[in-house]
């Protein structure tokens, strides 16, 4: 009996809430005389958990804007005449347009959900800003995997927070965005990224350094 009345109560919550908008244009019509503008504010989009996850939605467009300058910053720098590896220039500059293009679409799907994108959401303390990327070919791998296992993790607490089964929180549409837009392809990246470090330590471990080097600048450069 308790867990019906549960039910009950959580139903009619739902209903209320589905039927704000319906409210707002009835008041609305009701003021049809009135000079005052009608108040429809709950006819929107938003529905579900997405007031919850707003600010980390928000946050996690910032994240990607930041992260695609720090890629561009280490493919300029291995696209100068002294370093000269064209692999490596490629691979980063794809993670920066990568990053660049996934900003755009979150910022979309919160206008798609009925919010509006707040560029001072969670910006980081410049004290924990990244200044240098200048880095060797195997320090630059690996700045690339922590910054992909940072966003996966950004997105595992998003999907957690959309997954909760609380009315005020559970929102399927959000963890099913995230799931195939994000956790994937962070599974991926994480692992590519994982094999090019591993396969470039082996390289420096060997007797033709130089020449691994080159060879490895190469590969990524086919791919």
């Amino acid at each position: 009996m308790k867990y019906f009345a549960v039910f009950v109560v959580l139903f009619l919550a739902a209903q209320a809430a589905d039927e704000s908008c319906s409210r707002n244009v009835d008041q609305a019509c009701r003021k049809t005389g009135s000079k005052a503008q009608p108040n429809i504010q709950d006819c929107n989009s938003k529905y579900g958990a997405i007031d919850v996850v707003l600010a980390a939605l928000q946050s996690y467009v910032n994240t990607h804007i930041t992260k695609s300058f720090e890629y561009l910053l280490m493919s300029t720098h291995y696209a100068n005449y002294e370093k000269n590896r064209e692999g490596f220039e490629k691979l980063f500059r794809s993670f920066s347009d990568d990053k660049w293009s996934t900003a755009i679409d979150l910022i979309k799907y919160i206008g798609k959900r009925g919010g509006e994108m707040n560029f001072q959401a969670g910006r980081p303390d410049p004290k924990d800003i990244q200044n240098n990327f200048e880095l060797y070919e195997l320090e630059s791998l690996a700045r690339a995997l922590d910054i992909e296992k940072k966003l996966a993790l950004e997105a595992h607490v998003i999907h957690g927070e959309a997954a909760r089964r609380r009315p005020e929180y559970h929102d399927p549409e959000i963890s099913s965005y995230i799931e195939e837009e994000f956790v994937h392809k962070h599974s991926d990246n994480i692992r590519k990224l994982t094999g090019y470090t591993q396969d470039l330590l082996k390289i420096l471990d060997g007797p033709e350094r130089s020449l691994g080097l080159y060879l490895f600048d190469e590969y990524l450069q086919s791919q």
